[in-house]
């Protein structure tokens, strides 16, 4: 399936989890949460994916953390999609120790 809509995101590192939205077209990625930007690229060969997406603070609110420890972040994915879900896995540049997983379920195309 392709990776093609809006999607609920939920990510999570070893330190914390945390829930936003991406819509993935053509490439791009965009999306984001209450207080973080994500915006990034991807390609899709059959199921498999694989991509980079930054995040970067948008709002000041101390009640929201990064699942990173850092604020602005760059990270490379790989993955895999069946109908309307999508699993991936990464790490981020700034945050190497830290495993990055994401599952991505559908809204709408």
């Amino acid at each position: 399936m392709l990776l093609k809509g809006l999607y609920k995101v939920e990510f999570e590192t070893p330190r914390r989890k945390a829930v936003g939205v991406i819509f993935a077209e053509d490439g791009k990625l965009r999306g984001g949460s209450s207080a973080f930007a994500y915006i990034g690229t991807y390609e899709q060969d059959g199921g498999k994916i694989r991509g980079k997406i930054s995040s970067r603070r948008h709002t000041n609110d101390p009640n929201i953390a990064s699942v990173f420890g850092v604020d602005e972040v760059r990270v490379e994915f790989h993955g895999s999609s069946i109908g309307d879900f999508a699993q991936v896995e990464g790490v981020a540049a700034e945050a190497p120790a830290l495993g990055f997983k994401a599952v991505l379920t559908r809204i709408c195309d």
